[in-house]
């Protein structure tokens, strides 16, 4: 079926009838211990998965732990397979021109980013 919007032709599905339509889910309600299973997962993996799960919904974040204050005690918290990077332009990691910034480079995720961190002034 189509129909004719401001001149554009589109595309309008009918309504499925109501034995085909799939039931609604609640993501929300899912058990605890799957909630921390599927956590232990991706923290596993990468810490980026991990905190991007937790911010799906409160109930989920209240059966993980919290990642913030644990990083330097619980080694699953540690950064892992970043690289630190020059600046350029003979722009060392700590170099008083950066103002305290460092960049880093996630090697399965091919990102780049720019961290404040004052522990490299004048190193």
């Amino acid at each position: 079926m189509h129909a004719t919007i401001s001149g554009k032709q589109r595309c309008i599905s009918p309504p499925l009838p109501p034995a085909t339509r799939s039931p609604r889910v609640c993501w929300e309600t899912m058990q605890g211990d799957l909630v921390r299973l599927v956590a232990s997962r991706l923290l596993a993996g990468n810490l980026l998965d991990y905190v991007r799960f937790r911010a799906v919904c409160v109930q989920w974040r209240s059966e993980t732990l919290c990642p913030r204050g644990r990083g330097v005690v619980d080694p699953r918290f540690h950064p892992r397979r970043w690289t630190m990077f020059p600046e350029g332009r003979g722009l060392y990691p700590g170099h008083p021109g950066l103002g305290d910034y460092v960049r880093f480079f996630n090697l399965d995720s091919g990102v780049f980013v720019r961290v404040r961190l004052p522990l490299f002034t004048n190193h």
